[in-house]
């Protein structure tokens, strides 16, 4: 009787990556896409602020106005600054989620806003049309940095920060061994018979 012995062999192999420079001063943040696009946002923000300050359009609607333009200009600040130490991958949870809902909810404002400055506009005058004008970039720009965000989110394979910060990630590959006498014994072998 002849026995057909059965050998595998089992690999376990773990590789850790780390990317990216750590924490720390990205001076070349400011010159990126995101990073001009941030930038571009928060001036966009802080103008719209001042129109909607400017009296009489604060008194009529530009209160809220002003409101857009200082959610829009803070939260850009604090991106824009957690971005430029390197922090913002550090931050536990799906904090990338967390900025898209915010930038959702500053385009609808800014919508908002530009619908109510452009009605009140002919009967206020240059601060509501200075308001509707200035509301139209913080919309897009802040509209073209969550596109950014989620084309960014795509290609990372559902990451937002993939490499960035020291952001370490692990492989791990696993291959089993099997030895049997028997035939038996042996693991099924599929598809070679």
């Amino acid at each position: 009787m002849e026995t057909d012995a059965y050998k595998a062999t089992t690999t376990e192999t773990t590789a850790t990556h780390s990317e990216g420079p750590g924490v720390g001063l990205d001076k070349d943040f400011v010159r990126t896409p995101l990073g001009i696009v941030l930038i571009a946002a928060f001036v966009s923000a802080v103008i719209l602020f001042i129109c909607g300050t400017v009296f009489p359009w604060s008194a009529h609607g530009g209160g809220f106005v002003a409101f857009v333009g200082t959610t829009a200009a803070f939260g850009t600040g604090i991106l824009f600054v957690l971005y430029l130490i390197r922090l913002l991958p550090k931050i536990p949870g799906p904090f990338g989620l967390v900025i898209l809902i915010y930038l959702a909810v500053v385009v609808i404002l800014s919508l908002i806003a530009f619908i109510l400055s452009a009605v009140n506009g002919k009967g206020i005058g240059g601060a509501a049309i200075a308001s509707a004008v200035f509301a139209v970039p913080t919309l897009g720009l802040h509209g073209y940095f969550g596109f950014l965000m989620f084309r960014k989110y795509q290609v990372l394979k559902n990451h937002f920060h993939k490499g960035e910060c020291g952001h370490s990630y692990s492989v791990t590959t696993t291959q089993q061994n099997y030895e049997a006498s028997h035939p038996e014994d042996a693991a099924p072998a599929y598809g070679n018979y």
